[in-house]
């Protein structure tokens, strides 16, 4: 610093110092508000050493990636509520029971799950279980060409591609035909959609929106939340739930995975009214407007049976404005209630610590616990860091297996059991467990979980399992590369 300000005239270096001073200031100002915001502390002190000691290059990184607490969201939905009050209740009460309440009436899996995420039951429902594109492709347009009233829908990416341009002609007709059709993305994932084809369903008289994560002051510089969900609501009655976008890719249309290992779930009955309920909340916060068109009136449901778990379902729905770890708390609580098994498939694998514990737990109680992860890369930051977590896993006595097949896995679900299994868009990594607007559908039902235990079955036996020995023998810049990626996990 002495050598660069003798070369400056005098001004110049009142200018460098006044800027150094201030940089320095900001830089212990943003390191309080770490140590007092930051929710782990091990992420607080790594951030609070790098914003003092090297304020230059930390401070834009940590406004940028290192919050945790995404800001006005609740304040969206209560501004709604002051002019839309029933609306905004039947939200409340779709998603929310009273918390700590322990309002379960029984004690499976799926109550104790319920209790947990204080989320309500919903029982007498039908499912239909999507696996791969082809079968989601053709359920969306079915259930899209059957809306009578309205449709909702979310998705994380929509590309402008083949299938992009049938999923737009698709809800185009439906609006010409005078049914409501709103369409929330997010602008991070939909960062190549086309002015043309937004244009092209906007004139078609589609309520299309980006979701606007930046939205508001404290957001104007959070690049780093998302809104990862994939839900369709049809009419109030049906909807969808996966892992799945729109995008040639889920079709297996791309040379590198001619097979798009991907997995969601249809729905008929009650439960697609909370489904109904997640996307309301993220169309209050990004338009301030109610859904006056949306039924809310009660679906008749059967009363449930002592131990009978047929047609019952919880919606999981979790992000950065929840005052509690949600996401991570759903892992720990399957974990905590399987009694023989728990297979996760996750297409990336970052877990926090208190996901790593959970599942060492399970383990150590003799549960046979797998976890399912890709072979191929389709980031390649993230897929370096997971190897790390696959050694470390490896080290607890869980084997990680990776789906070698040809193409790329990219399902989310969760087995516990022959008691529940869990799809939606929820990964085993950071950013779904701490950063992005996530939506998984806990289903109980015996025939759904049985046949899902059958297609993880399959998949496992398209999988090897690779242990330890296997990262010993990875080239040393793989290694590097673990070593480096491993230190970015809070954000990936």
């Amino acid at each position: 610093m002495d050598v660069v300000l003798n070369l400056l005239s005098e001004s110049q270096t009142t200018v460098v110092m006044i800027f150094v001073t201030t940089t320095e200031l900001l830089g212990i100002a943003s390191a309080w508000h770490a140590i007092n915001k930051v929710r782990t502390s091990q992420a607080a002190v790594a951030w609070a050493v790098g914003l003092v000691a090297m304020p230059i290059l930390a401070l834009p990184l940590y406004w940028v990636f290192g919050q945790k607490q995404f800001a006005g969201y609740r304040d969206a939905i209560r501004q709604v509520g002051e002019q839309h009050q029933a609306s905004v209740e039947a939200v409340h009460r779709e998603l929310m029971t009273d918390r700590n309440a322990g309002s379960a009436t029984g004690e499976s899996p799926l109550d104790v799950l319920a209790d947990v995420l204080d989320t309500p039951l919903s029982c007498n429902n039908t499912f239909l279980l999507l696996i791969d594109g082809e079968s989601f492709f053709n359920t969306l347009f079915e259930q899209i060409h059957s809306a009578k009233s309205y449709i909702y829908i979310e998705f994380y990416i929509i590309r402008d591609d083949n299938i992009g341009r049938e999923f737009a002609e698709a809800l185009c007709k439906r609006a010409q035909a005078g049914v409501t059709v709103r369409l929330l993305y997010d602008e991070i994932g939909c960062t190549k959609l086309t002015k043309t084809w937004l244009q092209r369903v906007r004139d078609a008289g589609v309520d299309v929106l980006a979701f606007n994560t930046r939205q508001g002051w404290a957001n104007r510089f959070q690049l780093n939340f998302r809104n990862h969900r994939k839900l369709v609501v049809i009419d109030g009655q049906r909807a969808i739930v996966g892992g799945l976008n729109v995008g040639d890719e889920y079709l297996g249309r791309i040379s590198w995975a001619p097979r798009w290992r991907d997995t969601a779930i249809h729905v008929d009955g009650a439960v697609a009214r909370k489904i109904q309920a997640v996307f309301a909340s993220d169309y209050y916060w990004a338009t301030r407007r109610d859904l006056p068109e949306a039924v809310w009136s009660t679906i008749a449901e059967v009363q449930v049976v002592s131990g009978d778990q047929h047609g019952m379902a919880a919606v999981c729905a979790t992000g950065p404005t929840d005052d509690r770890m949600r996401a991570t708390m759903m892992f720990a609580t399957i974990a905590g209630c399987a009694r023989k098994r728990l297979w996760i498939s996750s297409p990336y694998l970052v877990p926090d610590d208190s996901c790593i514990t959970a599942l060492s737990m399970a383990r150590a109680r003799g549960i046979d616990v797998r976890i399912l992860i890709p072979e191929k890369a389709d980031s390649w930051l993230v897929f370096l860091a997971g190897f790390y977590y696959e050694q470390q896993l490896e080290s607890l006595g869980i084997p990680v297996y990776r789906y070698c097949s040809e193409g790329f896995m990219h399902q989310k679900c969760i087995l516990a059991d022959d008691n529940l299994v869990l799809i939606g868009s929820t990964n085993l990594d950071n950013r779904s467990l701490h950063l992005n607007f996530e939506l998984m559908l806990a289903v109980a039902d015996p025939g759904l979980v049985q046949e899902a235990a059958q297609m993880l079955e399959q998949d496992f036996a398209a999988s090897d399992n690779m242990n330890a020995s296997h990262g010993r023998l990875r080239p040393w810049y793989i290694r590097t590369g673990t070593i480096v990626a491993r230190l970015f996990s809070p954000i990936l």
